[in-house]
């Protein structure tokens, strides 16, 4: 197996491209880094920022490089030790015309050789299985009367064109276009075109693509003379100026141009998500398996790649089997990890190929950890308060899936629906029985009630916790929709009694249905909640965060040590990550959001201060969504906007002295621009809440009145600035704490850590694409080459000194990182050994070991370390310990020597904590 032991996430794209990416090999190298983590590198949409928009599988987007950069690259990272795991995306591709397999299905349908690649239901009703082609501005009937369409020759065939896109058109339209005109064609041409009804009777894929493509490239031919091409101009004035003609060209496609909007309620595709610009694949289909990972596959033979991450498993018919061939594939050696989105009490399944998910558990478990356990019914009370009225959670998250449903997945319930009627599950009477809509509202509520991503299991009948599971929703629909009871005791009958009987056809079919419906849970879930809830139930949005929950609200040290040892015995290479290019803030946004939970009514007083000191900044009777006038912004996203400058608001500058201030931005973070990318990220937050503006229907004078308001929050001439800017200040530090700490955690805890590009440095980031923004890799660098220049590590106070500029963090994660590569198998198969605290603090202290062999680790870090310094009256360099100690095992090394610092000790009756934290609440220590 090739453990990574720590990797380092790269995101490549038109700005940051191998060449790039090749000058800051010797710095990473430097830092420590073992394995870069890369997005996608394949063929993707032009001017993509991400890589997720395949267009082209079988290689390298042009965009970033070369396959012989790759290759280079690959040489240098293999001199310096340097492993590489590679995101691939085998659920969907770009709907997009530089797709060309999706290109060749629309120009010749279900005759195309690549027609199996989509999961497209030409069976459906919606246009008469016509696939759509959602991306009109308007209704089509509007968009060619004004004058938007237009035939086109280009590349050697004939397309439709919208502005600068452009989709083919099937051969069945060149003799009513060639014929569009009162002149004559050459008899080269006329005799071209008698071919074509022969050439229509041909069905074999593979056959009729060559004759086409043959026809294609003579009829270029013969429209290469000058007369030739004056004929060709003739008959593309006449069709576009003659709309009658227009529209029969139109409606002789396998495809149907249409409005974007449509796909909220009528589809016949499967999209990622809600997103029609994604197509999905039918990656359970062996060829298509073969075609979109041949490019990998030689990647990975070569030795280029060692690893693979596979983003969004749960939208694949079938991710356990698709994970068994994925191994086959890769290799018994390969590193395999999937994006993994994990409820509460559910597990990985233990059954997959793999070595585990890509980090959001282990950071929700981290982040949690860090708040206050305590101060949870003092944060939904106020909430309360300041709403007027009390959020329920379960409620609002049902309410929220429940709106994308009906909203904007209506194709997709009708999709269902229908499939189970075709798949003849019950008899007709049965279905004739039950009451109009209920089948449709009872697997409504199946999908809503669905409290997973998605189940996996792959043949009936379910083994029996998936069974359990299923009952559960089952009997929740019918408690909570009595009037839906006989079709869920329908539904019932279907996934779960029938298929005692071993009925293998029956039992196919039915899982069929059932293996169609998790496809589509998972959309939900992700719109409803990580897309949706997580912009609307604001109690404190540090936990409104990918992979944790709204719901949550701290985790003790004894749960979170459990949940490492279960991390260790299950999954002990799965990664650590704490940032990542889809988090909805960076981390050290949340580690200063936690703070606020150790200083609860602190907070609460703050926010009641600001809220008078900001009334008048609100702009007065602004039209809603609802028609009705009031504030803008709202209490809600009032409060939305209030943790988010505690929380992300630019690290002060440091002057001469060491003391910080606020006057100016620190050189090289490019947060001059912060009121900018906070107003763009308001933007989205209120589009994504749907409450007070939406994608769809943006309500700008909504938006513009709450960007006006956050942008005169940080005018600091103003009341609120006078107030805010204290208390951010406080908050910075202590978070900085918490940062610290929550790194130490990554690479010491069971797992792999993962950082996320630039956040050796500090992460003050918001949602993509504000988290995407350039890395400013020669500040690094040069702050790296400065620290391991000097002859000792003890260099702690200057750091903690200039610790606005984040070389504390870098030297840090520098630190650690070297010391996951010289004890390799202590942090991957070390036992993880819970550790005792005694004394006056040892509520606020979380210790551990690693113990491999003879090699001992023990880690300590603070929890609650707000409280501490107000109880104390000072700040965290100068906290007094008192007699809190670790204890450790009774077989336990007694020397020890701190990681950190040049500091070391005996402990015979413990390590006390005032000996450890000697510069900052902070430990790593080897023990001899």
């Amino acid at each position: 197996m090739n453990n990574p032991v720590a990797t380092y996430r790269i995101q490549f794209h038109k700005e940051f491209t191998f060449s790039q990416f090749e000058r800051i090999i010797p710095y990473l190298d430097k830092l420590g880094i073992r394995t870069i983590y890369a997005s996608p590198i394949l063929g993707s949409v032009a001017g993509s920022q991400h890589g997720y928009d395949v267009v082209n599988p079988e290689r390298i987007n042009p965009e970033i490089g070369t396959q012989a950069q790759l290759t280079r690259i690959h040489k240098q990272l293999s001199e310096r030790g340097i492993g590489w795991i590679q995101d691939i995306v085998p659920n969907h591709m770009a709907f997009d015309p530089s797709n060309g397999w999706l290109m060749d299905v629309l120009e010749k349908g279900e005759r195309s050789i690549f027609n199996c690649f989509f999961d497209i239901d030409w069976t459906s009703p919606v246009y008469e299985g016509r696939l759509m082609v959602p991306f009109l501005g308007n209704p089509l009937e509007e968009v060619i009367q004004n004058g938007e369409l237009a035939v086109a020759w280009q590349d050697k065939r004939l397309v439709m064109t919208y502005y600068d896109t452009a989709y083919p058109i099937h051969l069945r339209s060149y003799t009513s276009f060639l014929q569009a005109t009162e002149d004559k064609s050459s008899k080269a041409i006329q005799r071209l075109m008698e071919q074509l009804p022969e050439l229509d009777q041909v069905n074999d894929a593979t056959t009729y693509s060559l004759r086409s493509q043959e026809w294609q490239l003579k009829l270029a031919e013969l429209l290469n003379d000058a007369e030739a091409k004056s004929y060709l101009r003739a008959c593309l004035k006449t069709v576009n100026t003659d709309s009658a003609l227009l529209q029969q060209v139109l409606d002789e496609q396998v495809y149907r141009l249409c409005f974007h909007g449509e796909t909220d309620w009528q589809i016949n595709y499967r999209r990622f998500f809600t997103v029609n610009s994604l197509i999905c694949l039918n990656i359970q289909n062996p060829v298509v398996f073969e075609h979109a990972h041949e490019h990998t596959k030689n990647l990975l033979k070569t030795g280029v790649i060692q690893g693979l991450r596979v983003d969004h498993i749960d939208g694949l018919h079938d991710p356990s089997r698709y994970l068994e061939q994925l191994r086959e594939m890769a290799g018994e050696d390969a590193y395999i990890v999937v994006e993994k989105i994990l409820e509460a009490g559910e597990a990985l399944p233990s059954n997959w190929p793999i070595q585990g998910e890509t980090g959001y558990q282990f950071l929700a478990q981290v982040n949690n950890l860090f708040t206050q356990t305590g101060s949870q019914q003092k944060f939904t009370q106020f909430y309360t308060k300041l709403l007027g009225e009390k959020q329920v959670i379960s409620r609002e998250l049902h309410d929220k899936k429940a709106y994308i449903l009906d909203e904007h997945m209506r194709g997709e319930l009708a999709n269902l629906t229908r499939l189970f009627q075709e798949l003849n599950l019950i008899e007709e009477k049965e279905l004739a029985a039950l009451p109009d809509d209920t089948l449709k509202g009872a697997i409504r509520e199946f999908l809503i009630q669905c409290p997973v991503y998605r189940y996996y299991g792959n043949c009936l009948p379910l083994e029996k916790s998936e069974t359990d599971a299923i009952q559960a929703i089952l009997e929740r629909v019918r408690t909570r929709k009595p009037s839906l009871k006989p079709a869920a005791d329908l539904l019932e009958d279907v996934l779960l009694t029938k298929p005692l009987a071993g009925d293998g056809d029956y039992n196919s079919r039915a899982l069929r249905f059932y293996q169609r419906c998790m496809q589509f849970t998972g959309p939900l879930m992700a719109k409803g909640v990580e897309d949706t809830l997580m912009y609307t139930y604001t109690r404190f949005i540090g936990h409104d965060e990918v992979g944790d929950s709204p719901e949550f609200f701290g985790l003790n040290v004894k749960d979170f040590h459990q949940h490492m040892l279960d991390r260790l015995t299950n999954w002990p290479l799965s990664l650590n990550a704490t940032s990542t290019h889809d988090t909805k803030r960076g981390e050290d946004v949340r580690s200063r959001l936690n703070v606020l939970t150790d200083l609860a009514d602190e907070w609460f007083t703050e926010v009641e201060a600001w809220q008078q000191l900001a009334r008048d900044l609100k702009k007065k009777n602004v039209p809603g969504m609802d028609g009705t006038e009031g504030d803008a912004p709202d209490v809600n996203d009032e409060y939305f906007i209030y943790q988010t400058l505690v929380g992300a608001y630019p690290m002060p500058t440091v002057n001469s002295s060491g003391d910080s201030e606020r006057s100016a931005f620190l050189p090289g973070q490019d947060e001059q621009n912060f009121a900018e990318r906070l107003g763009e990220y308001l933007q989205k937050a209120l589009r994504e809440a749907k409450r007070n503006s939406t994608y769809t229907e943006p309500n700008e004078a909504y938006e513009e009145a709450t960007k006006a308001f956050a942008r005169q929050l940080l005018e600091q001439k103003k009341p609120f600035w006078e107030r805010f800017e204290p208390f951010c200040r406080r908050i910075t530090d202590l978070g900085i704490i918490n940062s610290l700490a929550q790194v130490i955690l990554k690479f010491t805890c069971p797992g792999v850590p993962d950082v996320y590009q630039g956040c050796e440095g500090w992460d003050l980031s918001l949602v993509d694409p504000d988290n995407r923004r350039p890395v400013d890799y020669d500040q690094r660098q040069g702050w790296l080459e400065e620290l391991t220049g000097r002859d000792t590590v003890d260099q702690w106070d200057d750091l903690w000194k200039h610790r606005y500029d984040s070389r504390i963090k870098l030297w840090l994660v520098h630190i650690l990182l070297n010391e996951r590569k010289l004890q390799a198998d202590l942090f991957a198969n070390g036992h993880y050994v819970p550790l005792q605290i005694e004394g006056r603090y040892k509520q606020n202290v979380l210790s551990f070991a690693r113990r491999y062999q003879r090699d001992w680790y023990v880690v300590a870090v603070p929890l609650g370390i707000a409280q501490l310094c107000q109880e104390q009256k000072t700040d965290v360099v100068s906290l007094n310990w008192g007699n809190t100690r670790i204890v450790l095992p009774d077989k336990a090394p007694v020397q020890w020597w701190h990681r950190l610092i040049d500091v070391a000790g005996s402990a015979e009756n413990g390590i006390l904590l005032t000996d450890l934290f000697t510069f900052l609440p902070l430990a790593i220590i080897k023990l001899n």
